[in-house]
């Protein structure tokens, strides 16, 4: 071997930030011992695999203080990484993943996520969209391939802004993952959009990459082309994960953004296909990873097409098919393809066979995406499941899951439990037992059908109200004065004293923790006090008191009751989602998928019981 090969070898290792990618040793001496296999932090989700067989993991509460990029050129695996982080995190923490290319509606062939189109979006707002997001706390896909480039764009800025305008009382943790950055936060003017599109979709982008943190909102950004996606949004983030690359230009500030010099980043052209290289906090810390990414569960659509061949034709058949096309007007087709530049690609055209298979879909109340692949299977160009949607509506079709009326005696749960105040997690367990599944929402609009809706605000009363005034302007702990008004009736927590002197300018600034209060704090938390009950008894925010516990590594972990088993069981066997399961049972989601894990349950759609 020549010492310019050796030297390439030994540049090619420095740069990857690897171990062990040669035989190594050296004069016969043995390698010494390999250290032990590393395992994911708690926190983790895998990504894939070092060369060394390590997993590389990314762990989701850094990932909400720092941001992610990853870059990837046309074909390097960036969008199957992205669907792996998304299959990963489901169920974990909170996901919005915005698809402008229509790639990622195959996630609800394996996952229970709601899959919207830009229709579905522009008819209600962006903002509103994201405030029922963050509300309700649920994962979607958006798909963005039905929209023009300026309404993407729009609708891109309105999402991201409502996501930082959202109340405080929603800051839950969030990602937001963004394909093909490039295309809605363009570094250059691409000529498709006007410059205050560009600019307000940008800023957007920017403020939510930066403020997000805050908000638990972590945007997760993939671009095939880092240089022509805008620097307000990518330098942001803190934590970086670039394939192969192979333009110039895309190379100087990939390899910048992981520490590379301009000489050391050329071995990024020679990643394979699905190989990456990390740095970051939420990657493992300083050091340059490299690793493979791991498989995915759901069906890839952006791959290329296999090569076939096309049909045998004449260059005579060919011509003659083609005077075979009527003439039209030369002023139509100019006018014609002027819209469909101002507009992008003009819409589907749908053919009569198309909504013959549609209604009898619809008819037999088939599964929309089984819809869709009837098309297929008939010679028709795919669909998205929100493309499908969209035309049933046009045609008049509603959904058989929307069509699955009420029963009386579903009706006479939902009526009984109102008037006996019952929460509505615990309506939708009642409704279970008796082998129906709706959730909350759809029970909340049953009885807004049936004319029994309630008004939830626990309203003040004068008496309450005089009572914590009082003890506001003498300057009594909030803890007093939740006593006092217990005393004399009335039930408030430590959050509605906090806010009603908020609104009546007593705000007062939250006194510090001393050492009684911590001392406290661990007592109750090895009682497993409810948390509200502690807020209460120390007179602090329920988000202080997490918090606090958190940083003093207090847990509260409540035994598995034979009961709680037996409902995780019977959900399986149902065939009801792990969501369902979840808020039967009333833990936590990852819980609960832990606990189904542990004992050989799948709740996948694949998995599950029929």
């Amino acid at each position: 071997m020549s010492l310019t090969s050796k030297k390439g070898d030994a540049m090619l290792a420095e740069a990857l930030g690897g171990r062990g990618f040669g035989p190594g040793g050296s004069g016969g001496k043995p390698l010494p011992a390999p250290p032990p296999p590393k395992t994911l932090r708690e926190g983790d989700i895998e990504l894939g695999r070092a060369s060394n067989g390590d997993p590389v993991g990314l762990h989701l509460g850094k990932l909400i203080e720092g941001r992610l990029l990853i870059q990837g050129n046309s074909g390097a695996g960036k969008s199957m990484l992205l669907r792996r982080i998304f299959e990963q995190a489901f169920g974990k923490v909170q996901l919005l993943l915005i698809d402008p290319e229509g790639e990622f509606s195959t996630l609800a062939e394996e996952f229970d996520v709601a899959v919207f189109s830009a229709f579905d979006v522009e008819r209600i707002g962006g903002r509103k969209f994201t405030l029922h997001m963050r509300e309700h706390r649920y994962s979607a896909v958006l798909d963005l391939s039905d929209a023009a480039t300026e309404d993407r764009l729009q609708l891109v800025a309105d999402i991201t802004e409502g996501l930082i305008d959202a109340p405080e009382r929603f800051w839950f943790p969030m990602l937001v993952l963004i394909d093909e950055a490039q295309t809605l936060a363009p570094h250059y003017d691409t000529g498709d959009v006007t410059a205050d599109i560009r600019k307000r979709a940008i800023s957007a982008l920017a403020n939510m990459m930066v403020r997000g943190r805050k908000r638990g909102v972590a945007g997760v950004i993939a671009s095939a082309r880092i240089a022509e996606t805008s620097k307000a949004v990518v330098s942001k983030a803190t934590n970086v994960i670039v394939g192969r690359t192979i333009f110039d230009r895309d190379l100087e500030r990939a390899g910048a953004a992981l520490g590379l010099t301009a000489g050391s980043s050329k071995p990024l052209r020679t990643l394979s296909d699905g190989e990456f290289m990390c740095l970051g906090p939420a990657l493992g810390g300083p050091k340059r990873i490299r690793f493979k990414a791991g498989p995915v569960l759901s069906r890839h659509k952006g791959d290329a097409p296999e090569i076939i061949a096309p049909p045998t034709i004449s260059a005579a058949e060919s011509a003659a098919l083609l005077r075979e096309i009527p003439t039209i007007e030369r002023d139509t087709e100019r006018a014609a393809s002027s819209v469909r530049a101002k507009k992008g690609p003009a819409p589907r055209q749908w053919q009569k066979e198309e909504d013959e298979i549609i209604r009898d879909g619809y008819e037999a109340k088939l599964p929309v995406l089984r819809i869709c692949q009837q098309l297929v299977d008939a010679g028709y160009r795919s669909v998205s499941v929100s493309g499908l949607s969209t035309r049933a509506h046009a045609l008049g079709l509603v959904s058989a899951r929307a069509a699955v009326a009420y029963c009386d005696e579903e009706d006479e749960i939902i009526r009984d439990a109102y008037a006996r105040e019952i929460k509505l997690i615990d309506i939708v367990g009642l409704l279970a037992e008796k082998g129906y599944t709706r959730g909350r929402v759809a029970i909340q609009m049953r009885a807004i059908q049936l004319g029994i809706t309630r008004d939830r605000v626990n309203y003040w009363t004068e008496p309450e109200k005089k009572i914590a005034i009082e003890g506001l302007e003498d300057g009594t702990p909030y803890r007093e004065i939740i006593q006092n008004l217990k005393a004399a009736g009335y039930e408030r927590g430590i959050t509605a004293i906090m806010k009603f002197a908020q609104r009546n300018g007593y705000s007062r600034k939250v006194e510090g923790w001393t050492a009684e209060d911590i001392e406290q704090l661990r007592q109750l938390y090895e009682k497993k006090t409810p948390v509200k009950e502690i807020a209460e008894a120390l007179g602090k925010p329920i988000s202080g008191v997490r918090a606090k516990a958190s940083n003093l590594g207090l847990k509260q972990r409540t035994a598995w009751t034979e009961k709680e088993y037996k409902i995780l069981q019977g959900a399986h066997e149902r065939g009801e989602t792990l969501a369902h399961a979840a808020q039967l049972i009333g833990r936590p989601y990852p819980n609960v998928a832990r606990v189904a894990k542990d004992i050989g349950l799948s709740f996948s759609k694949r998995g599950a019981s029929k």
